[in-house]
């Protein structure tokens, strides 16, 4: 015998837009996700605002994959339109899995369900950053058919209203 039998995980069964009901869920993810990025968590009380805003948001969408009834995954969406590409472009500012639910199908369903918008909408592409260091990401997107780019991704991360001196 090989060891212990694990039990098998059932596969994510449904993509579902999000609805304000899952702001707790969605606020898990984006904790998780900004652990592992380093980022600043974000407050429950910020995601469930910034969820209500998309949701109102003609041209944002959000989606979350369900396991069993459970939230596991989202995934974000602008529709911009984009004067550089004079088409529109879709936006991904989050994709997310939680880690137990992984290898799953969550992720891949998410990307589907944002080339389906894509398509609905005529989109020329579809942006989205992964960090340099997430190979993993960045490795589930490539066999998607993304790309990885030379473009360089700028942050602002000053305080917006007292911006610095460009002379000093």
């Amino acid at each position: 015998m090989n060891g212990p039998e694990k039990t098998p995980r059932p596969p994510v069964e449904t993509v579902r837009e999000a609805t304000l009901e899952d702001a707790e869920a969605l606020y898990a993810l984006a904790r998780d996700l900004a652990d592992a990025l380093g980022d600043q968590r974000p407050r429950p009380e910020a995601v469930r605002a910034r969820l209500g805003e998309l949701l109102e948001e003609p041209r944002a969408r959000v989606f979350v994959a369900e396991v069993e009834g459970d939230v596991v995954g989202a995934v974000s969406l602008w529709i911009k339109p984009d004067l550089a590409h004079g088409d529109a472009v879709i936006e991904v500012p989050m994709l997310v899995v939680s880690g137990n639910a992984r290898r799953r199908g969550a992720g891949k369903l998410l990307v589907e369900k944002v080339q389906s918008v894509a398509a609905t909408e005529n989109a020329a592409l579809i942006e989205l950053v992964a960090t340099k260091e997430n190979d993993v990401a960045r490795s589930f997107y490539r066999s998607l058919g993304f790309v990885e780019t030379d473009h360089i991704a700028l942050e602002y991360v000053g305080d917006v209203q007292n911006s610095p001196d460009p002379e000093e």
